[in-house]
């Protein structure tokens, strides 16, 4: 299975019928490597895990313009964090304080 980036998209709200309504609607698929950093960033006590968000005005093959997004780990917190899930470390049952 081929590993793709975290991507989205968001377009122009056409259904909008009033001002409380958002401008943009979209999706946006995350990573495992993205998704494994915010969890780290939870348990690590974190209350708003974050991830860095970058997008790019385009234009669809119908001409109707929107917006490409990629979220990836903020560059700060890449600088020495580790990216990967920490497992808990595995339990020897077979190590106890009895003798035998």
């Amino acid at each position: 299975m081929t590993q793709y980036p975290a991507n989205g998209v968001l377009f122009g709200n056409d259904r909008k019928t009033n001002d409380r309504q958002p401008d943009y609607t979209g999706t946006l698929d995350f990573d495992r490597e993205v998704v494994m950093d915010l969890y780290n960033q939870l348990q690590s006590g974190t209350e708003q895990p974050k991830a860095s968000l970058s997008a790019w005005r385009k234009t669809s093959k119908n001409g109707k313009p929107f917006l490409s997004l990629k979220a990836s780990i903020m560059a700060e917190r890449r600088q020495g964090v580790q990216r990967s899930y920490q497992a808990p470390p595995k339990r020897n049952d077979l190590d106890d304080d009895i003798p035998f």
